[in-house]
């Protein structure tokens, strides 16, 4: 049956397909398309087009123009294969490849979260710490340590231990980019800026099988657009902020896709900037005059490049380069003392001079792609080349260690006294990966295998200045009318390293990586599959340590190691899908991270080193630790999908972890490995749309994370009683959303809020633990409440969405973070959230 108008429409009854023609008037371009059964939605319809010769971009526009008249003009025609509409069910279907391969995020056997872009910007997600906030079972915040401006943590699940080679996969797209953490104070993992991305994925639980040793505990992918070959498309944002205290916040980007020639040379670029505002005056600290307003701001830039060659209808080719740069002016902890924190009129008072931070990475990567029939063969090439610049004041730190000092005010005669800290660092990774995988999806057996090698450098220059060392540790002798001394020798054994440096260690990091791996799902009977998976890795790890200085005692020494270990990742799972709206699933997964090296800590650390039993002197081995995690979970969409329900409960065995903790007395970061450990948790996240305009999102996550064994120290000590708890994990974390959607003139308006809770950190269970500094108090509660309200509309083909929005609405300033030099200094610092903030966000999306 045909309708022979403009548009020629072919309707096949039995198969329940639909194909045509659309001819445009103005170029006389021919476009085919035609509906089919989508595999991945098995049974709802899809559209593909095809073009037979180039046009204009207004002219492509015309014809898309043209496709929506028809789709409008013939509804009887078109319900069958139309998205569902917005107020019909509970999620929008995202597509995702965390697998490695393409499916539908719902029929994906793991513990995945997905956020596509138009999702992230309704939500106001904008950094790492926004999608920490809105994902159930991830935690993201400022570590407490003294040096470090810029410095994170971030755990999935309560897999984290800041040392060696990271729990936490960081990827962008097929990239991993994370570095071995507590290196260097000023080098933690680089995250890309939340700008013109296609979706954004978190994978909770160990991926060893398929993304290596540094995903443990999980892994974020960060999924870009990909080149445009066919059609021009825009998007754009724009946000201008003022937050309560501070100074304004702005930002402006924009990315452009389409095709160069069409169909064969795709392109797509985008440029983005903005600037945070700070809200942390910079105080004197002799005068408690103020230096500088608002001087922790940070300004950000992002700019990528990618092209699409198609070359034949079986070769694809993706180069593209992703450049992104970060400039913090001052660290973002306020001094507690100083401070009004009930007024939110923040300070800080102890530093001589700002706590500055730069940090830019380049990616240079190339994708190439080859369709042999029923196989594919992907090989993905890239290069992660970056640095990072950290200056950290030392006034109040060479004050309490050195001067004996435990409180203001600071001593007279020493105004110009600037001690400071400086770190460079280099970053270099190479990465190599060759997978093939089959691409039949009529077929039971499924399957994956790939080689990959990764070799990665850091480089790590860390200097103490310090020229007047000698007069602060005679403060304390000229307070008791002791002797002074004459010289750094007599404390320490060695002065200052080249006149003027108290430490410097410089250290050379390398790994080389080789794996091999393979995973296979065979569905045994229809919805059923069993999976299995095996990954061999040879991990090699060298290391060059110098340090000198009277910190260290010594003027100048060596240390080097040397590794090799070959692990075995396996995983296994079964999952059910019982009919296209419920999948059940179970795996049991295996994860292995390789050797490290902890620095030495110094003579400052002396007394702490003692009570746990190691030389603060020396370069401390640390050896591996491995992961078992089983899982059973399950995905589930209700009441003609206007209610989807996610949910999964784990067991996780931690074996010889890896930890890095700020020593108590001296607050100076070593790694241990501190026994055995379990995690048992469960995650649930439901999303409704009870009717049309109004959706409804919560998630619920808790965590149970404690050590299992008692660590032994010198003398029958215990160092860490079995039971006791993580330092850092809240066990309950609750987000909670809602939106509601209304007609309003040509478009729609809406008005959202979004609630996120955590819980109280755990207390300790032992007290009296060398690792546990008593004066600090427990980590609090927080909640967190954004609430927007905008409108959707449209001008032609453009898409418009202009909204107001305030984040933090109670103006919530809970002390995160809280640390001090040692348990009897009163400099008490200490991080909070950003103070109430209002603003208005402007999207363009074409």
């Amino acid at each position: 049956m045909c309708f022979n108008l403009k548009i020629s429409i072919c309707i096949d009854r039995r198969n329940k397909e639909r194909s045509g023609v659309l001819r445009c008037g103005w170029c006389g371009r021919v476009n085919f398309w035609e509906e089919y059964v989508d595999p991945l939605t098995r049974g709802r319809l899809a559209l593909r087009t095809y073009h037979t010769r180039s046009a204009p971009v207004f002219g492509r526009a015309a014809l898309l123009a043209g496709a929506a008249v028809l789709f409008t003009a013939f509804p009887a025609l078109a319900q069958d294969g139309r998205r569902t509409a917005a107020g019909d069910t509970a999620s929008d279907e995202i597509v995702v490849t965390a697998t490695r391969k393409t499916t539908l995020l719902s029929r994906t056997p793991i513990a995945v979260t997905a956020k596509g872009r138009e999702e992230l910007d309704e939500q106001g997600v904008r950094s790492i710490a926004d999608i920490a906030s809105i994902t159930p079972g991830v935690s993201f915040g400022q570590s407490a340590i003294i040096y470090g401006t810029g410095q994170t943590i971030i755990s999935i699940r309560g897999v984290d231990s800041q040392s060696g080679i990271p729990t936490t996969g960081v990827y962008i797209d097929d990239t991993p980019i994370q570095t071995r953490v507590g290196v260097s104070p000023s080098l933690g993992n680089a995250y890309p800026q939340i700008f013109d991305l296609e979706r954004v994925e978190v994978l909770r639980g160990p991926q060893g099988t398929l993304f290596g040793s540094g995903s443990v505990g999980g892994a974020i992918r960060f999924i870009t657009p990909k080149p445009n070959y066919n059609d021009l498309s825009v998007y754009s944002r724009a946000e201008l902020a003022s937050t309560k205290n501070g100074s304004l916040s702005y930002e402006g980007g924009v990315a452009v896709g389409g095709p160069l020639v069409e169909d064969k040379i795709g392109l797509r670029y985008s440029l983005w900037s903005r600037h945070d505002g700070g809200y942390i005056d910079r105080l004197d600290p002799y005068t408690n005059d103020l230096v500088e307003e608002d001087s922790d701001y940070t300004n950000s830039m992002s700019a990528r490049l990618a092209l699409g060659f198609r070359l034949g209808n079986a070769l694809t080719l993706t180069p593209s380069v992703y450049y992104q740069r970060q400039y913090i002016n001052d660290n973002s902890r306020f001094e507690v003392d100083a401070s009004d924190v009930e007024e939110g009129d923040l300070r800080q008072g102890l530093n001589q001079g700002n706590e500055k931070h730069k940090d830019r990475f380049v990616l240079p990567a190339l994708k190439a792609e080859l369709e042999l029939g029923g196989v594919s063969i992907v090989s993905d090439t890239s290069y992660f080349d970056r640095r990072t610049h950290t200056i950290n004041d030392d006034t109040s730190l060479s004050y309490v260690f050195s001067g004996g000092l435990t409180g203001r005010p600071f001593p007279v005669g020493f105004e110009d006294y600037a001690p400071t800290t400086t770190s460079n660092t280099r970053q270099e990774l190479f990465t190599q990966e060759l997978r093939v995988q089959d691409n039949n999806d009529s077929s039971r057996l499924s399957w994956i295998v790939g080689l990959f090698y990764q070799k990665s450098k850091v480089l790590d220059d860390f200097r103490g200045r310090d020229e007047r060392l000698l007069d602060i540790i005679n403060l304390p002798q000229i307070a008791a009318g002791e002797p002074l001394f004459d010289s750094l020798t007599e404390v320490f054994g060695t002065e200052l390293y080249d006149g003027q440096y108290s430490v410097v260690t410089r250290n050379e990091h390398r790994d080389q990586q080789y794996a091999a791996y393979g995973q296979a799902d065979y569905e045994v009977f229809d919805g059923f599959k069993v999976t299995a998976g095996l990954r061999y890795t040879i991990a090699e790890y060298q290391f060059t340590g110098f340090n000198a200085g009277p910190v260290l005692a010594t003027d100048g020494r060596t240390d080097t190691a040397d590794t090799t270990s070959r692990t075995l990742t396996p995983k296994f799972g079964l999952s059910y899908q019982a009919d296209p709206n419920n999948l059940f699933y179970a795996s049991a997964s295996k994860g292995v991270r390789g050797p490290g090296v902890s620095p030495p800590v110094g003579a400052n650390c002396i007394a702490d080193a003692a009570a746990i039993g190691f030389d603060p002197f020396a370069t401390l081995n640390v050896e591996p630790d491995s992961i078992w995690s089983y899982e059973i979970g399950s995905k589930n969409r209700l009441f003609g999908g206007k209610l989807a329900v996610d949910a999964s409960a784990y067991r996780i065995e931690w074996s010889n972890a890896q930890t890095l903790f700020a020593l108590p007395q001296c607050t100076i970061q070593t790694a241990l490995n501190l026994g055995e450990a379990k995690i048992d948790g469960f995650d649930v996240a439901v999303s409704a749309r009870p009717f049309s305009g109004l959706r409804l999102g919560a998630s619920v996550a808790y965590i149970n994370a404690r050590y299992t064994t008692d660590i032994p120290g010198p003398n029958d000590t215990v160092v860490r009683r079995a039971g006791e708890p993580f330092p850092l994990v809240a066990p309950w974390t609750v987000q909670a959303n809602a939106e509601y959607a209304h007609r309003l003139g040509e478009g729609e308006g809406y008005a959202r809020a979004d609630f996120s809770y955590s819980s109280r950190i755990k207390k300790p269970v032992d007290v009296d633990s060398p690792l546990v500094d008593p004066t600090l108090p427990r980590p609090p509660s927080t909640s967190m409440l954004d609430i927007r309200v905008g409108h959707r509309f449209s001008v032609g083909l453009t898409e418009i969405d202009a909204s107001v929005f305030i984040n933090n609405v109670t103006d919530e300033r809970p002390l995160l973070a809280l640390f001090h030099e040692t348990p009897d200094s009163n400099f008490y610092r200490a991080g909070t959230f950003r103070p109430r903030t209002v603003g208005i966000t402007l999207t363009v999306n074409r």
